[in-house]
């Protein structure tokens, strides 16, 4: 196996290998099936009501249903052997394809596992399990009767997400100021479901009748982790754990919620009942009832008693609160988010399932392994850099953090710190971080970024020297200059992440024109490869299989990884690799 240099050391083979890349586009693939399904109504079983939906609307409650049944699975968890993981509690496909996006926000998961009780199972799973698990291979497969009849005993419901629709009717929730229990519809016909823009609904119990809202949910939420476990012990507040840069601080998360529970916005007012449980509901009641449930004010609440704090760190905080999700992140939007990304790569062909059967097409994968390691060293050698990865490299970002615990113990020993992959980033802010990304490539690797057509940053006199002193020195490279053509629209830049802005005519150094919607549809011809986007070929809808995708089969680590062939810039292995140059 080929080793790699990540900044100061050199690993033992690759960090993801070809196989798992593979198994991660069957995945891929099966996601993509799974939404043109849903989108274009190709199940009988799809309720009459959501069939009027526009294929957005109907996308987007689907994904409120997986988020439910995501978080209905994670409660019901409990650990076992990797075995029984695989053949019984292995979740259904819309389940995994929630889980799949939580997983791709690497430090807000790694937080959440370790803040939240309802994680702590699939916590233990990180390390053990997913880690191993070959998250494509034989993706056809039926799921066993016991893998289904696990399911029904775990949860209550349907295994097939198609069949679930039918009772998955209903959210469950607590009302923000009585806890009393309240069912509302996911969808109803003035538009106010819970999975629907405008939800609203009026807690039942006579004595109260607070009008429910996302807003007033949001309150509840942040009061809860607030004042659960005075002590500090684990009970951080969300989005406090990590620096910007990948650092993980658990004392300055303990000091974050330690500042605002002793805020005046925030203290304890009352006397305290002796009563442990009795007093943490006084408080509770003591702070919604003071910002009057409004979501708007205990923004600015929290924003004064953390002034002292970086506007990053709040802001940070303050997103994790904005919704009633136990979890931190928007997850609908991380899914949708992640859907923007199949696109594309399905838009290059790698969805296709004979694409990289042939040695010529695997040395695609091959240089996109290559180019991963490298992103990886720049990331150590320029710790204050915000990378800014290609497609190509993005996939296999993906498939890395797709193990879990292994990815965080890998940027620990090779880089030092988290390498996060954020859910959203403001178009300016990537705009220049992608010209910082092409630079510090370039001045590293002597070889160009993006080969996709896109034009790159524009050189000083002083740059333009230097890279021609460079070309004619022969300057030693890990990289080759040229891609397989097929691989060149693969490194333009992975940008499903982009927040756009609606004042900016242009996206960074790519010149786009102004578009008045800037939503889903603007994201998609953003991140679309130049060369794709001036000759688009006509698609036809893909191939979908006779029945939704299913399963997953388990591939041990402790079977030594798949071999990988040295990729093309390298000859030799291990402490022997020359450079081309050097041949």
């Amino acid at each position: 196996m080929p080793s790699f240099e990540i900044g100061s050391q050199r690993t033992s083979g690759p960090l993801v290998s070809v196989a798992q890349v593979k198994g991660h586009l069957r995945l891929l693939r099966t996601f993509r099936n799974l939404r043109v399904i849903v989108e274009e109504c190709k199940d009988r079983r799809i309720p009459a009501f959501a069939r009027q939906m526009d294929r957005d609307s109907r996308w987007m409650w689907f994904i409120t249903l997986a988020i439910d049944r995501f978080e209905q699975w994670v409660k019901s968890l409990q650990f076992v052997p990797l075995e029984k993981f695989i053949n019984k509690q292995f979740p259904p496909i819309d389940v995994w394809m929630v889980w799949h996006a939580y997983l791709l926000n690497p430090c807000w998961y790694e937080e959440d596992c370790e803040r939240l009780l309802i994680l702590q199972q699939l916590r233990l799973l990180n390390i053990f399990v997913v880690a191993s698990i070959d998250v494509g291979k034989l993706a056809r497969n039926q799921p066993s009767i016991s893998r289904i009849a696990a399911w029904h005993k775990q949860t209550g419901t349907f295994f097939d997400p198609f069949d679930a629709m039918e009772e998955l009717t209903h959210k469950q929730m607590e009302c923000p100021r009585c806890r009393t229990r309240v069912f509302v519809p996911f969808v109803n016909d003035n538009g106010t479901g819970y999975s629907e823009q405008q939800f609203s609904a009026m807690c039942p119990l006579p004595g109260c009748r607070l009008k429910i809202t996302k807003g007033n949910l949001a309150v509840a939420k942040f009061v809860r982790d607030l004042t659960e476990s005075e002590d500090g012990s684990e009970n951080y507040m969300a989005g406090s754990l990590f620096f910007g840069n990948g650092k993980r601080d658990p004392r300055r998360a303990k000091a974050i919620k330690d500042q605002l529970i002793q805020s005046s916005q925030f203290c304890r007012k009352s006397p305290r009942s002796s009563n442990q449980r009795i007093a943490r509901l006084d408080w509770e009641k003591e702070i919604k009832e003071s910002i009057g449930y409004s979501w708007p004010l205990l923004k600015d609440a929290i924003t004064i008693a953390l002034r002292d704090q970086p506007e990053a760190t709040r802001s940070k905080i303050l997103s994790a609160y904005e919704d009633d999700s136990p979890f931190s992140i928007n997850l609908i939007s991380a899914v949708l988010r992640q859907g923007l990304f199949t696109k594309r790569i399905d838009e290059l062909g790698w969805l296709r399932p004979d694409t990289f059967k042939e040695d010529i097409k695997l040395r695609l994968l091959e240089d996109a392994l290559l180019r991963y390691h490298c992103f990886l060293d720049l990331a150590a050698s320029s710790p204050n850099l915000m990378s800014v990865p290609t497609l190509d490299i993005d996939l296999i970002w993906h498939s890395h953090q797709l193990m879990g615990g292994k990815y965080g113990v890998d940027c620990d020993v090779y880089i030092g710190r988290r390498v996060d992959h954020p859910l959203t980033t403001e178009e300016a802010i990537l705009s220049t971080a992608l010209d910082d990304t092409c630079r510090a490539w370039q001045s590293r690797f002597h070889v160009p970024y993006m080969q996709c057509g896109c034009p790159a940053p524009d050189e000083t006199v002083f740059e333009r020297l230097i890279r021609i002193f460079r070309r004619y020195s022969r300057t030693r490279t890990r990289l080759q200059t040229s891609l397989h053509p097929d691989h060149l629209p693969a490194t333009h830049p992975s940008l499903h992440n982009a927040v756009l802005d609606p004042e900016r005519g242009a996206f960074g150094s790519f010149g786009k024109p102004a578009h008045p919607q800037r939503d889903e549809k603007d994201l998609v011809r953003l991140s679309r490869p130049l060369g794709v986007r001036k000759k688009r070929s006509k698609k036809t809808d893909p191939e979908l299989p006779p029945q939704l995708e299913e399963g997953f089969v388990s591939e041990k680590m402790t079977e030594g990884p798949v071999a990988l062939g040295p990729a093309p810039p390298y000859v030799g292995y291990g402490s022997g690799i020359r450079f081309m140059r050097d041949i």
